[in-house]
């Protein structure tokens, strides 16, 4: 490992999570990456907290994402499905799984609170994404604060502004409500003018304004990255708006509604949202998977289709 875990360059660092950078980092060498690691960890990881995914290679609709199955098959032979075909594998909260893992986590979160100033996170989460040559990883956009750290390969990243046309405010109503999934987002070509786009190679790390749409092309090699995720007071703030907003939109129809974080009608927001979550809490509502294909390192896209059923996750 490098004797830095985040370099920020001169004024960088008060603009981490306003605006996409992209920086360095000296982690890619560490052995929590090596391929035999890897397979340990995909092995170690409960289902419920993987998905493995497919898309077209040109395929720019969302809507085309499709989830699988590789339960039972060994690391070695996810592995070699990866690098042979088209696949792109997403081990959740790997700091559950490994401690070895969170340590990395805790390391990292702690350079960057030191280095940004006033950053305190909370809630902090990290996930490994192991994906084919060529893999073309759909539109879409998360909750929580995100970085992108780039172990292995390259990729290119496009990055659009987080509102709409790109992010509609209904859409991110309904994936903060999980009343539809991150990557149900419009897509046109021609938003392409307004995003702004970057290679990343071993070493890179990428981070961006919350909810910020993006999507991401492997070159054509097999590509290690890994994600960490992130909570704030202004984070949670957002988010709670968010919610609420979603709650109210059938009184409002198509009309925006205010996002604003502060005065009394954010917290009568936040007030809705907190209630609406313990009880939701209560109900164990959960989003419904269709599976239709599993891994399969003998195939040429490294899966085969299977008779579509459905999972809760």
């Amino acid at each position: 490992m490098n004797s830095f875990l985040t370099k920020w360059p001169s004024g960088e660092a008060r603009e981490f999570g306003q605006r996409p950078l992209r920086l360095r980092h000296g982690v890619a060498e560490d052995e929590l990456f090596s391929d035999s690691a890897l397979e340990r960890l995909i092995e170690a990881t409960p289902r419920e907290r993987l998905h493995v995914n497919t898309i077209p290679r040109d395929e720019t609709d969302p809507r085309k994402w499709r989830e699988g199955d590789m339960t039972g098959v060994s690391g070695r032979d996810v592995m070699a499905a990866v690098a042979r075909g088209n696949l792109w594998v997403h081990l959740q909260r790997v700091h559950e799984t490994s401690g070895v893992y969170q340590a990395l986590l805790d390391a990292l979160f702690a350079d960057i609170e030191r280095n940004v100033p006033g950053f305190r996170s909370y809630r902090r989460s990290m996930s490994v994404l192991i994906s084919s040559p060529n893999m073309n990883v759909a539109l879409h956009a998360d909750v929580p604060g995100q970085s992108l750290w780039q172990v292995r390969g390259r990729k290119r990243v496009w990055v659009y502004p987080p509102r709409p046309p790109y992010l509609p405010q209904r859409t991110i109503e309904n994936i903060v409500l999980q009343r539809s999934y991150d990557t149900e987002l419009p897509y046109d070509a021609s938003y392409d003018a307004a995003a702004e786009s970057f290679e990343m190679t071993p070493g890179d790390w990428a981070t961006w304004p919350r909810n910020a749409p993006h999507r991401v092309r492997n070159a054509d090699c097999v590509n290690v990255s890994f994600t960490t995720e992130h909570w704030t007071d202004e984070l949670r703030a957002g988010y709670a708006v968010d919610y609420a907003n979603g709650l109210l939109r059938p009184l409002y129809g198509c009309r925006d509604l205010s996002r604003e974080t502060q005065g009394p009608a954010f917290w009568a927001k936040f007030a809705v949202a907190a209630a609406h979550k313990s009880w939701r809490k209560l109900k164990a509502q959960r989003l419904a998977l269709t599976i239709d294909f599993r891994v399969d390192p003998n195939t040429a896209e490294g899966f085969s289709d299977v008779a579509p059923y459905q999972i809760m996750k």
